[in-house]
């Protein structure tokens, strides 16, 4: 009899600690899920749409910077509060450039980005701190960046011969007539009559990521340009517009600053 009790006595002593134990494995094979993270909420100061296909960055970095200004005129007096701020950001590292127009008389802000890379854009248009805009498939035909005189629907570009340097740039002169059936400004007070376009001898002096584009790229601007028309890729350095009705915008560089990075954020464009 003393066996069975001293054994009984043993499992009772031992039984706390053998729970423990079997507790512990318990625990170590039903551990809780681990939590998902939260799915991003969407801001709703900043709706972007478009082809859910096309990839986009949340930023991009750029270390070329071209400063313009346009102003706007009627007839001969200057329009007060006219025209827009500009700012034209390349990469040096990447084929993408961006650029950042703002309105003089709105304070509307616009922003395209381009991405040769993930053959994206982007167009945004913001004010008083809330944005919306579209993405889509980069195409350099139909392409047109937000920029004074939506130079994307002008017709053949065609060189004057003309030649000078702005802002330490070489250019030449083209001009161009506005395709005078596009229903952006057919039966409109803006029908463009004439604009002198100076654009970059060599896209490279602005745009040094130029060369990264895929080969597709580079072979499309090669024939379009053959052909005397000229993508939206680098952006004029000077240009004036005159339009039918007599109003005239002109627009020019100021000062180009290179080899500064900058990191532009998509939702920068809602900053007051």
């Amino acid at each position: 009899m003393k066996i069975p009790l001293l054994t009984a006595a043993m499992l009772f002593w031992l039984a706390p600690a053998s729970q423990a134990q079997l507790l512990k494995k318990l625990k170590d094979k039903i551990k809780p899920a681990e939590e998902a993270p939260a799915p991003e909420m969407p801001d709703p100061k900043l709706i972007i749409g478009g082809d859910e296909a096309v990839a986009i960055d949340s930023s991009y970095e750029y270390d070329w910077a071209v400063y313009q200004e346009s102003e706007a005129f009627q007839g001969n007096q200057r329009v007060i509060d006219g025209g827009e701020e500009i700012v034209i950001y390349y990469s040096s590292t990447q084929p993408a450039f961006n650029i950042q127009l703002k309105s003089r008389s709105t304070g509307t802000k616009y922003y395209f980005f381009g991405d040769f890379e993930k053959e994206s854009q982007l167009q945004l248009a913001g004010v008083a701190g809330i944005a919306s805009g579209d993405k889509s498939k980069l195409e350099l035909k139909g392409m047109e960046p937000v920029y004074p005189g939506e130079i994307g629907y002008l017709s053949e570009l065609r060189k004057t011969g003309s030649k000078k340097v702005i802002a330490g740039v070489a250019c030449e002169e083209y001009v161009a007539q506005n395709l005078r059936h596009d229903p952006r400004v057919k039966n409109t007070s803006h029908n463009k009559v004439t604009a002198y376009v100076w654009i970059p001898m060599d896209p490279h002096s602005v745009f040094p990521g130029y060369s990264l584009m895929p080969e597709h790229f580079k072979l499309q601007i090669e024939t379009m340009r053959r052909a005397g028309s000229y993508p939206p890729v680098v952006m004029p350095l000077e240009m004036f517009l005159e339009y039918g009705n007599g109003d005239k915008v002109f627009t020019h560089t100021t000062h180009i600053i290179i080899k500064e990075r900058r990191k532009i954020h998509i939702g920068d464009i809602n900053q007051l």
